[in-house]
């Protein structure tokens, strides 16, 4: 890869004033001349898209690496650019082990207080870069790199959050959009609350369908009916508020928080599913939390006593930039909602609770939300949206392309998070050919979830064979585990 440092104005009403630095790197064309720059994101808000790069060959064909430039960056406040910093690795690491009890008054208590002290470490450490870390901000650095690299028009594929950031930048230049995809649509239409009450809602939904092949397969640890493992997960759930399951490490053992943040994060791809069917064999017939801590490890960057790079911190501080501040009261009707209507994980989780409280104790609130997205005037823009998508239901793709005003819409009738990498060569292959000859894909394309032959997909599924778990190792090379299936994508 090549890299570089680029340096953008802080406050871009003020362009002359402050600057920050935002990382990029390049991989270059493996066919000699390229025909232009492929920009990329991976979501998060937070992910590093420089990570992103460094695991192309996972996500795009041959064709795609031989002609385009992949060009990854790490948003503002994120990994190697300019990043947000609140709290030191111990303190992290505390925030997420800690477990709250938000049904209770006491609860909500603790949390804000833990909430405050994280502002606080914001306030002092990243100061005046929290109120410009929003997707705007992102969009315009991104237009800085495309004329950087000398493209006219910008070329991109954004996953999930990345979705929210190609949507903004379509928007704000509609005229400099070459070819896009949008795969895995978030919704910026909506407020923090109810869009991350729907996201519980679909991992709900999600968790269900796991359920129901975990019973089909036989010997389900979770019981012999959906309903009966729907209420195991919140007798599981219950249970480690009240009293942690015991681990491998005596001082960790496994609380409600901790397990919900993993029930979350292997909802991602149903390729870890089997992971799951180990993890809780563990727990329910040996009472022991073991699995289910390390893949929380895996999957939060944990690590021992420290936490790995920014991530957590850069997903609330992007969010508290993009979104309009809300009230507690609104905090305990969706909780409440989520409590009735989905009855086996339903609860925001802890780092979006964290983001909530976190935001109200931050100097600075948007007047509004992002969005819609309607890109007036742009090229055509292709949105992929999977069906049974846990993490951004398909819904939100269906209103992302309606929002915009010349985009097609794929489906892919799959599990899983994006499509992509992992649907097959019915939305590879017509993405691709989008890619490399701009010759538009069919609006309303529907492709079954049985069509899995494309590359992208023979190649995660020969690394989804090759990963194993044990008690001694979780293996989470390639994304299988640490790259999609995060607790904070959106």
């Amino acid at each position: 890869m090549q890299c570089a440092d680029v340096k953008v104005p802080l406050d871009y009403k003020k362009p002359g004033g402050k600057g920050i630095t935002v990382a990029m790197a390049k991989l270059p064309a493996k066919g000699g001349k390229p025909i232009g720059s492929l920009f990329i994101n991976p979501g998060g808000p937070g992910e590093s898209g420089i990570d992103m790069v460094s695991r192309a060959d996972k996500t795009f064909s041959k064709d795609v690496m031989d002609k385009y430039d992949i060009i990854g960056f790490d948003p503002r406040g994120v990994g190697s650019s300019t990043p947000i910093d609140c709290i030191d690795e111990r303190e992290m690491a505390e925030v997420l082990d800690s477990d709250f009890d938000m049904e209770t008054e006491a609860g909500r208590k603790a949390r804000k207080a833990q909430a405050r002290q994280i502002a606080k470490g914001c306030k002092e450490k990243s100061g005046e870069l929290l109120a410009h870390v929003g997707t705007e901000s992102a969009a315009r650095d991104m237009d800085v790199l495309r004329g950087l690299v000398g493209d006219e028009k910008l070329n991109y594929i954004g996953l999930s959050y990345g979705t929210q950031l190609g949507g903004m930048y379509a928007d704000l230049f509609p005229k400099k959009v070459g070819r896009m995809v949008l795969d895995g649509a978030a919704n910026p239409q909506q407020s923090f609350l109810p869009s991350t009450y729907t996201q519980m809602l679909s991992f709900e939904k999600s968790f269900e369908r796991y359920a129901e092949r975990c019973v089909k397969a036989g010997n389900c640890p979770l019981g012999s009916s959906v309903d009966a493992a729907k209420k195991k997960m919140r007798a599981l759930l219950d249970q480690a508020r009240v009293k942690p399951f015991k681990t491998s490490d005596p001082n960790r053992p496994l609380n409600r928080s901790m397990l919900h943040s993993t029930v979350i994060s292997l909802l991602y791809e149903d390729r870890t599913w089997s992971v799951f069917n180990q993890a809780f064999d563990q727990l329910i017939r040996q009472n022991d939390g073991s699995l289910f801590l390390k893949i929380f490890d895996a999957t939060s960057s944990r690590e021992g006593d420290g936490n790995k790079g920014n991530r957590a911190e850069a997903y609330w501080a992007i969010n508290c930039a993009d979104y309009a501040q809300e009230s507690e009261a609104d905090y305990l009707k969706y909780a409440k909602k989520l409590k009735r209507e989905a009855p086996a994980i339903g609860a925001f989780s802890a780092q979006d609770t964290v983001a909530f409280y976190m935001c109200a104790e931050l100097p600075h609130h948007p007047k509004s939300n992002p969005g819609p997205y309607r890109a007036k005037g742009s090229a055509p823009i292709v949105v992929i949206g999977t069906k049974y998508d846990p993490a951004t239901p398909y819904h939100w793709a269906q209103a992302l392309h309606k929002t915009l005003e010349n985009s097609v819409l794929l489906t892919w009738e799959g599990e899983g998070h994006t499509a992509y990498a992992t649907a097959g060569s019915c939305i590879q292959s017509p993405v691709d050919k989008y890619l490399l000859t701009g010759e538009v894909p069919k609006d309303g394309l529907v492709c079954p979830a049985e069509q899995k032959q494309g590359q992208g997909a023979q190649k995660q599924g020969q690394e989804a064979q090759k990963e194993s778990v044990s008690d001694r190792k979780v293996s989470v090379k390639d994304g299988v585990l640490a790259g999609k299936s995060r607790p904070f994508v959106r």
